[in-house]
């Protein structure tokens, strides 16, 4: 009887501890299909894609294909500040994404912006396939990490990791909001 009843008081303890750490809330949960985004030519590019974002730990993975660029060239890549494509040049979507305000820099670097993604190179026939882990962002969190409503840029040429603050990769050639289309 005695064991029984320790046994009991020790299971109830565990349970109350676990309880006790939780504030209350349930975490988000996060999105059980990738989410597509459409990259459209930004002014007289002809460059375009069909790319996916999906959650993976600490981050989201971005894959997909890009079509359209010269053989063999380099490409800076950018989660933007706004998920916004409209204007000619695709400035309305912002800067990159940079919540912490930190300095630009190469996404391998312990610092740069929660946007900056790996330098894309195109192959022999224009074409990039993406497949690019991003670390310290989220989708569809609500917090101030999550990339969902934002905007994915190419530029046209490649991102040094060094200029402040958009690393000089020159214009926007392709533009795409990450945005779901169907309640989950």
């Amino acid at each position: 009887m005695l064991r029984s009843t320790v046994v009991s008081t020790c299971a109830l303890t565990l349970a109350l501890a676990g309880c006790a750490s939780h504030s209350g809330t349930k975490p988000p949960k996060p999105p059980r299909h990738p989410i597509e985004i459409a990259l459209a030519p930004v002014g007289d590019s002809r460059v375009e894609g069909k790319l996916e974002v999906v959650v993976v730990p600490d981050g989201v993975r971005i894959q997909g294909t890009i079509t359209g660029l010269a053989p063999g060239s380099t490409h800076g890549f950018h989660f933007h500040q706004h998920g916004d494509c409209s204007s000619s040049d695709a400035s309305s979507a912002g800067g990159h994404f940079n919540p912490t305000a930190t300095e630009h820099g190469d996404p391998v670097a312990l610092v740069h912006h929660a946007g900056d993604i790996a330098n894309q190179l195109a192959d022999a026939q224009g074409r990039i396939d993406v497949d690019q882990t991003v670390h310290g962002v989220s989708l569809d969190t609500g917090t101030n990490d999550d990339v969902l409503g934002r905007a994915v840029v190419l530029q046209d040429g490649p991102d040094d990791y060094v200029t402040q603050p958009s690393g000089g990769s020159s214009a926007a050639i392709a533009c795409g909001v990450i945005l779901k289309k169907d309640k989950e």
